[in-house]
């Protein structure tokens, strides 16, 4: 939470400024790669509710979004393996002491995103029920954000950041109804 409490909180969420622009963009090699591969990770999320969905036709969705829990475990396993040397690199000890309750529950909002675009794709449509998930992670970001929720940055939300996110609620009307 921003220094201050709930209140200071609620008196920096919303602050009205000037458009900055590309503040604090670099135009980097880092910055390429980033962007590239957060565009993956986007299609890699399209994709799966896609095929997650296509699996719930032909299985229980409760199996299949488990199933694509288990294997994407075993991806995820071998990333920490490396990554981390066979968890060598990790001080145990130090993380279960430091890290508040709740950053252990973090798959439990993930394994709820898997289940219901595996649930709802196949009779909703990839589009519609991508970019309803889009809109709702937008606008819960903005409110860790503006909020400085769990441990992150605070960033005020800022009438840019407001407009933008009418765009994406238009847009994603747009797509639902069109």
């Amino acid at each position: 939470m921003a220094k201050g409490g709930f209140v200071q909180a609620l008196k920096d969420a919303v602050l009205v400024e000037k458009p900055r622009i590309n503040a604090q963009v670099t135009f980097d090699k880092k910055l390429i790669m980033d962007v590239f591969l957060l565009m993956v990770a986007g299609t890699c999320t399209a994709l799966q509710g896609a095929v997650n969905g296509s699996m719930s036709i032909h299985v229980n969705g409760g199996f299949g979004s488990w199933l694509s829990f288990a294997f994407g475990s075993v991806l995820l396993f071998i990333f920490f393996i490396i990554d981390t040397r066979g968890g060598k690199t990790i001080k145990w000890k130090n993380a279960f002491k430091t890290a508040p309750w709740w950053c252990w529950l973090g798959g439990i909002p993930g394994a709820a995103f898997v289940l219901f675009i595996t649930l709802f794709i196949p009779y909703r449509g990839s589009a519609v029920v991508s970019g309803i998930t889009i809109c709702a992670q937008m606008l819960t970001s903005l409110l860790v954000d503006c909020f400085a929720f769990f441990g992150c940055n605070h960033r005020p939300t800022t009438l840019p950041r407001l407009g933008g996110m009418a765009l994406i609620i238009a847009g994603v009307l747009m797509v639902a109804l069109g």
